[in-house]
């Protein structure tokens, strides 16, 4: 959705300053959680990669890290800082962009759980979704960077998101009636289409706090 923006002139305390760097640097954790689960699924198809387990182990340090930093985030709002309905926003943004990563560590444990028998011709449409988890979440990025620096190009990087996600339901869906079609036990094909469903989750919640996103342009631009 395009959202048409009257600039305005606005500045922030130094506590909410804190808080606004907190918010990019949390944004950023999605980039590294989605490239470092990207790197676990390539380290998983390849039987000659030593690495899965510590990337599996970057994956829950990314996510500690930012619940730290989340909590930091609701912690210092909470003190005063934002007016009230700015604050329930940056509240609510903190806590969407954490359910990025939080699912992308869910995704791992799936694989690390699991371990489950990934045909050939599949693995290189889950790569392809998560190439799409990694893309949003680099949009997602820059769309919260530039909404405290150059509010302008905002909308575009939204925009971004938004196509990331059709792309990937695009791949999901092909995927998922590939996995159907294939000459596999049900109980396999379900364990897939689990595996498939929880990927395309990642880029979902992107465009869930994308979303989230456009109310706070709203409220800072009017």
């Amino acid at each position: 959705m395009l959202i048409e923006v009257v600039c305005v002139p606005f500045s922030f305390a130094k506590k909410e300053r804190e808080v606004i760097e907190k918010l990019i640097q949390l944004s950023r954790k999605t980039i590294e959680a989605t490239m470092a689960l990207k790197d676990f699924f390539t380290c998983y198809f390849s039987p000659e990669c030593e690495r899965q387990r510590e990337v599996f182990l970057l994956i829950k340090t990314i996510e500690h890290e930012a619940d730290e930093i989340r909590r930091f985030i609701i912690s210092e709002s909470y003190k005063g800082l934002f007016l009230p309905d700015m604050r329930e926003v940056i509240h609510s943004l903190s806590e969407s962009i954490d359910k990025i990563i939080n699912k992308c560590e869910s995704v791992s444990k799936i694989i690390d759980y699991q371990q489950p028998n990934v045909p050939e011709n599949i693995k290189d449409k889950i790569l392809s979704q998560l190439e799409c988890a990694v893309n949003a979440s680099k949009s997602f990025y820059k769309s919260v960077e530039e909404l405290f620096n150059d509010i302008d190009k905002v909308n575009a990087y939204i925009l971004e998101v938004e196509k990331y996600e059709h792309d990937e339901d695009m791949i999901e869906e092909v995927t998922l009636k590939e996995i159907f079609s294939l000459d596999l036990q049900l109980a396999e094909k379900m364990q897939l289409k689990e595996l498939i469903i929880n990927i395309g989750d990642i880029v979902d919640r992107t465009e869930d706090a994308s979303d989230i996103l456009e109310v706070l342009l709203l409220k800072l631009a009017y």
